[in-house]
């Protein structure tokens, strides 16, 4: 993990243009639950109802979090730690490089 320094200092860059950093792969918008021992499970069968799958584009983007109750913005505590981001997500990527 990069020190808490750099992470910050990156933070401070991205933040205003925070939502440009998403690369639109979709890989998030699939179902997610977690299992009895933490783990999170994503089902790659049950895409949101938005997105559209031949594409990976959200029909929605601009509006998701208004539109969409199963849509959450991406934090820094998501991108620095969360199992449902692939490791190819430009968020991931950001903040957790070695």
């Amino acid at each position: 993990m990069l020190p808490p320094w750099t992470i910050i200092a990156r933070y401070l860059k991205y933040r205003p243009i925070w939502d440009d950093l998403c690369d639109q792969c979709g890989r998030c918008c699939f179902m997610r639950e977690v299992d009895e021992d933490g783990d999170v499970i994503i089902d790659y069968a049950a895409p949101c109802e938005f997105l559209d799958v031949e594409t990976r584009r959200c029909s929605i983007y601009k509006n998701r979090f208004d539109t969409c109750t199963q849509c959450n913005r991406v934090t820094l505590r998501h991108a620095l730690f969360a199992d449902h981001l692939p490791e190819g997500c430009a968020y991931a990527r950001l903040f957790r490089e070695r």
